[in-house]
């Protein structure tokens, strides 16, 4: 997970660009899912509207609101899992390359990723 507290408050993107720019393959992962537009075309379709009941939809749209996952999902720092299997030293590497973005996060702001 990405704090940006730690990182000067640099937006994640910008990490993630410094970190591919270190030899490291990443990825922000996923979106929330439960943001997907075709959920709240699907609960707003008159198939939908005509099954379920207006107090049912509605209690279904508020049970799908999930803050932590969509903090979740705005922190993820993905690798792939191969890469995860690599030696100690390819470990190292990962977090040689962090430390390097971390004392240079100042500069990470101004990075238009």
């Amino acid at each position: 997970r990405y704090d940006k507290r730690a990182f000067a408050d640099a937006p994640r993107r910008a990490f993630l660009k410094a970190l591919s720019g270190e030899g490291i393959p990443c990825s922000g992962g996923y979106a929330p899912l439960n943001k997907e537009p075709f959920l709240a075309d699907t609960v707003n379709s008159k198939a939908y509207k005509t099954i379920y009941s207006p107090r049912r939809l509605a209690r279904w749209t508020e049970r799908n609101q999930c803050p932590v996952n969509d903090r979740l999902c705005e922190e993820a720092v993905w690798f792939t899992q191969t890469m995860l299997l690599g030696t100690k030293r390819d470990m190292e590497q990962i977090a040689e390359a962090i430390r390097k973005i971390h004392k240079h996060s100042g500069e990470l702001r101004k990075v238009q990723a």
